[in-house]
């Protein structure tokens, strides 16, 4: 059993509420103040599965059928490729990869989007085979931006979810 692993932060409970309203499975949600990349690193310390789905509390499911196409995958898997690999850290990611390449722990967001620059490469590397699920879901082919939850956002959409983005170059290029 691959678990889906759902990141939240406390104050966004109407952001995950809406997330598990939309996932018809058993969820793990971990909520802290570390960012993705501190619930990686949780789930690598206090859990023996050797790999696990990572899905940001922005993300709405439209057809379940997501799941059964993503766990068909036997290897890493990363949703999109936007601003690269492992675009907001969402994806497979093995148990593996992340004990040789370690998982580093950000304190702000700025280095946050640093290390989805820097370290999702990383893991790849060390992953070996990765795929991109869904390429087209980028920035670019944004359906549009939205107000929700107080906040603007970029909305990447296809047939199985919607990804609201609140963050999409609003920081410096890396």
């Amino acid at each position: 059993m691959t678990p889906i692993v759902i990141c939240t932060t406390p104050g966004r409970e109407m952001w995950l509420a809406d997330c598990l309203a939309s996932i018809k499975r058993d969820v793990i949600v971990l909520s802290d103040l570390t960012f993705e990349l501190g619930k990686i690193d949780w789930m690598v310390k206090n859990t023996s599965f050797d790999r696990f789905l990572i899905l940001q509390d922005s993300v709405v499911i439209k057809d379940d059928s997501f799941f059964d196409k993503i766990f068909a995958f036997e290897d890493s898997v990363s949703i999109n490729q936007c601003p690269t690999w492992y675009g907001s850290f969402m994806g497979i990611y093995e148990r593996k990869p992340l004990l040789e390449v370690g998982v580093p722990i950000p304190h702000s967001k700025r280095e946050v989007v640093e290390l989805e620059y820097k370290w999702t490469p990383q893991y790849c590397a060390v992953a070996g085979k990765v795929t991109v699920m869904f390429p087209q879901l980028r920035d670019e082919n944004a359906s549009g931006k939205v107000m929700r939850h107080g906040r603007e956002n970029l909305v990447l959409e296809n047939e199985y979810l919607i990804k609201y983005k609140g963050n999409w170059g609003q920081l410096a290029d890396y």
